[in-house]
């Protein structure tokens, strides 16, 4: 079985390329989740009924994801630990721990409360019924601990759940590499993707950005 949903929907088939969005815990205002969790759930009712299709679900799920970016992109509130030169250098270390073993990692994005990630699912290295799901709890299991002793605190890292897409085409994944690359760029942080200090892209994607 290649998929399950907790609060979010979540699809692994084995093999595939995804795109990542992980954040810090409490990185968003807890009334704004609830907004989206009531939106998302007013949503899954019309679901039920049958009314909608595949293209309406798919650009709802991509609506809703784009109001959680645009609030990490702008904090107002929660922590910002990933501003931190040594913090982000963890994470971007452990991201390519992971490269070749879990996964052929594409591209990422390291912002101050949230993190971007593509790659293809190693099937090989990580024969598992949930890939993604295991691999992202590896990631933030060692990073958070890491992290979190740097920062001499305790207590959760990382946001428990990621949000994870499958991606359906080339076309796709065009688009979500160029999206991870250029946050920096749409958060008003720098003018080119390259000049992001925590930013990563795969050689041969690089013609393409």
């Amino acid at each position: 079985m290649d998929f399950y949903r907790r609060n979010l929907p979540h699809w692994q088939p084995k093999g595939a390329e995804f795109f990542i969005t992980f954040r810090l815990a409490g990185s968003l205002p807890k009334e704004a989740v609830e907004q989206l969790q009531q939106k998302r759930k007013t949503f899954r009712d019309k679901c039920r009924n049958g009314n909608l299709t595949a293209d309406e679900t798919s650009q709802f799920e991509a609506e809703i994801f784009k109001a959680y970016d645009q609030l990490l992109d702008n904090p107002t509130s929660g922590p910002v630990w990933l501003s931190n030169d040594d913090v982000a250098q963890i994470v971007a270390d452990t991201l390519h721990f992971y490269d070749r073993r879990n996964y052929d990692l594409y591209a990422f994005s390291i912002m101050s409360n949230h993190v971007h990630l593509v790659f293809r699912h190693n099937v090989e290295n990580y024969d598992v019924d949930f890939p993604v799901t295991g691999t992202m709890q590896s990631i933030k299991s060692f990073s958070g601990k890491e992290c979190n002793k740097l920062l001499k605190r305790n207590g959760k890292f990382w946001q428990a759940e990621s949000f994870d897409r499958f991606i359906r085409d080339e076309e796709e994944l065009d688009r979500v590499i160029l999206y991870t690359l250029n946050n920096p760029v749409k958060a008003n942080l720098v003018k080119n993707w390259r000049d992001w200090p925590f930013t990563y892209c795969k050689p041969e994607f690089i013609e393409s950005t």
